[in-house]
Order: C-alpha cells, then structure tokens, then sequence
C-alpha cells in the first residue's frame, strides 16, 4: 500500500512538471516577436498573419515636417479547423480566458494623435447551450432552465479577424512591424474532439448539405422554414417586411433558399416567393435585390443542440434575433433562445 501510494505521488509529480513545461513552452513562444510585411505573413499553428497597406501619403505634422501615413489592415486568417479555448470549468462570460490573438507592433511608428503603433486582433465569443440555475426576480425562486451562454473564444475555420489602424511614420519609410503570438493553450482544440460538437456547415465537404451533429442533415438545395427556439413563429414576408410568425403550411413568402457565397463560408438567404434576400442594406432587418453586399452574407453559426443555429450577418457581426414578432439584429448571441433557429425542410 506503501509502495503505491509513493509511486502515485512521483506519477502525479511528474504529471505536474509536465504540464508546468507546456505553459512555459508556450509562454516562452507567445512572448517571441515574429517580423511580418504586407507581402508575407507569417503562418503560426494554422493561423495566418499579416497585413495589408490600403493606402499611403505623405502627411504634415504640425512643426515636425512631413511623414508617411498609411491606412493598414491587420488580420489573422485560420487557415485550419475551427480553433477554441475554453474557460475553466464552472466559469461562464469570458471570465477567465484571454481572448486576445496576437499583437501587432509597429517599431518605427511614431504614435501621434489620433495614429497607433499597435494593433490587437481578438477571437470572437464561444457559446453552448448549457443549463443554469438563476434566481426568478418575481418569485425569488430558483430555476434551472437553458441558456446560451458564453463560455470560451474562438476562431473559425476559413474566418479572418481583422482590425484598421492609421499608421505614421518617418518620411518614406514603409512600416516596420512584429507580430507577438498572444494565443491562449488549448486554442488549437479541434472542435470535433472536444466534448462541444456544434456540427459542421460544410460547403466544400459536401454542397448539398448543411450537416450539425451526426443526428441531422438537412437538404441545402432545397427550400427551408426558419423557427425561432422561443416562440416557435417563422421568419416570412407575407405581410411585406420580413417577420417572424406564426405561418400557414403551404406559403412560400415563409421560405427560404441558403445559396453559398462563392469562395466564402457565407450564405444569401433568398425568399421562395419574392426571390429578394434578407439583408441589412439600410441598418435594419429587410428585403434587398443586392445580393453581393455584406449586408445580404450571413453565416450560419452551429450550437451544441442538434439543427439549431445562430444566423449572423457578415457586414455588422450583429445575430438575427426577434422581440416580440419583429426581426431584429442583437450584438450578441442572447442568453436565451431569441436568436436561436432550427431549420426545417419546406414541402415541395
């Protein structure tokens, strides 16, 4: 009994030690500056990082002569599968994870007002559905019930972060830049063999079909309803406006085509009946015949329960979400089922 007891401790020592070496590794790596330039990023565990130069000029600054000024766009691109890191268990809302990528460092910018000589890319926030015990403030009871909370970040597959900074520096110099890695461990999680597994929206796998989980597999090609978890009603334009509510069985003005954006993991949404797409064009929730703006791109963002999706739109990020029967757009995935929908197959 002995005997096991001090081989048990040496095993959990040496499990320890092993694991304090994996944090210093990668703390030693993420403290390590990378040189990048417009023309070749630098490829770090899947994610590709660099910038590009939108534009340049030469720009006076107060009594200290002329400069050159460039409008930059910093990015990261995952090149690989959808990458997440997670909060330790029993924290929820970020509340103990980075979500910072990388730093970009700009060494010869001079940092004047209004310019930067940094640039932060951060992952987005990771959601599941989970059960949570929380008081009811007219009863003072507790309840458990579901809710769609935040519990890690992450990057996904083909997604690109980016971030705009004005930059200046000496006079016909280009920008010198580094980039620090600031991911977290665990980032290059594959989602499929975590415990989450939202499911896939495969286009290039197979166009046909939107697959979540292995339970699912509804037909892309065809026409499809959108029910909201809350309230059961389905996005139509029957009245006009696009709408969630409750619809008859046979209507077209309450289905909907995804069509691939080409080279993107994006989709149009386009109405049966009008052939118009839902969009953003004027800042609200409508109808456009534009199917090439941002506005009009939504992704199709999987959850932990089989078939039901976030629909987030490209040009703002915002989720389409509802109030009362209304269509609206929430900065945030809520933490309820307003902004989740589950797709069924419409008849033929």
């Amino acid at each position: 009994m002995i005997i096991y007891i001090l081989k048990t401790l040496a095993m959990n020592k040496i499990k320890y030690f092993l694991i304090l070496l994996l944090l210093i590794i990668n703390k030693s790596r993420a403290q390590q500056p990378y040189p990048v330039t417009d023309t070749t990023p630098v490829l770090i565990d899947g994610l590709s990082i660099g910038y590009n130069i939108k534009s340049q000029e030469v720009k006076a600054v107060g009594d200290k002569g002329d400069f050159s000024r460039y409008a930059i766009r910093f990015y990261v691109t995952n090149t690989g599968y959808d990458k997440i890191v997670r909060n330790r268990e029993g924290f929820i809302n970020g509340g103990n994870v980075s979500d910072q990528l990388v730093q970009f460092n700009i060494l010869n910018a001079t940092g004047a007002r209004l310019t930067s000589n940094t640039a932060i890319i951060r992952a987005a926030p990771f959601n599941e559905f989970r059960y949570v015990d929380e008081k009811d403030p007219h009863t003072n009871n507790m309840e458990h019930h579901k809710k769609n909370v935040q519990v890690g970040f992450w990057i996904q597959a083909g997604q690109t972060i980016s971030a705009d900074e004005i930059v200046i520096v000496p006079l016909n110099q280009r920008p010198n830049v580094q980039v620090v890695y600031l991911a977290p461990p665990f980032l290059h999680e594959h989602i499929e063999n975590a415990n989450y597994n939202p499911g896939l929206v495969q286009n290039n796998y197979n166009p046909g079909l939107i697959q979540n989980g292995a339970s699912i597999a509804v037909d892309m090609q065809g026409f499809l309803k959108f029910k909201n978890i809350l309230n059961s009603t389905y996005i139509n334009i029957q009245n006009g406006p696009p709408v969630s509510s409750p619809v008859e069985y046979g209507w077209w003005s309450a289905q909907w085509q995804l069509i691939p954006v080409q080279g993107t993991n994006y989709y149009n949404i386009q109405n049966r009946w009008r052939g118009s797409f839902l969009a953003i064009d004027r800042g609200y929730v409508g109808l456009s015949v534009n199917n090439q703006s941002p506005g009009s791109s939504w992704s199709m963002e999987p959850t932990r329960d089989p078939n039901v999706f976030m629909i987030r739109n490209v040009q703002n990020g915002y989720y389409l979400s509802i109030a009362n029967n209304n269509l609206i757009l929430s900065n945030m995935a809520n933490n309820d089922f307003s902004s989740a929908w589950t797709l069924e197959q419409a008849p033929q």
